[in-house]
């Protein structure tokens, strides 16, 4: 892949430096395809006016083990939310599983599963 960096901003990227503005400026990121850049913008860094790869940085490193927590405590609280539903109507309508355990129990344990998946992230 090829880019310009103008006044440390990231200018123009792409596959060949034919359809640049500037192409005597363009500069090679090697070993990375386009479509793997434009996936992952987020792990390169523009110091120097070059592209410099930061996905082994220990900030880089924090600020996605953040995300990865912050979408798997989304993920407990949505199936937390949908508990919370199922167990409301088996508080209205009762009711016992096919091993005899009451719904509303059986929910119950779920969601303290889920609680203590939450706690631990």
């Amino acid at each position: 892949m090829f880019y310009v960096i103008k006044d440390e901003i990231l200018y123009e990227f792409a596959d060949t430096i034919e359809v640049f503005d500037y192409p005597d400026e363009a500069k090679e990121l090697q070993g990375v395809t386009l479509f793997e850049f434009q996936m992952n913008k987020d792990k390169y860094r523009i110091e120097n006016g070059v592209l410099v790869d930061i996905s082994q940085t220990d900030e880089y490193l924090a600020k996605t083990a953040a995300a990865e927590k912050e979408a798997a405590q989304q993920e407990i609280q949505k199936q937390l939310d949908a508990l919370d539903l199922k167990c409301i109507r088996a508080m209205r309508e009762g009711g016992n599983d096919t091993d005899g355990v009451p719904f509303l129990d059986k929910y119950q344990a779920q969601i303290n599963e889920l609680r203590a998946q939450y706690n631990s992230l």
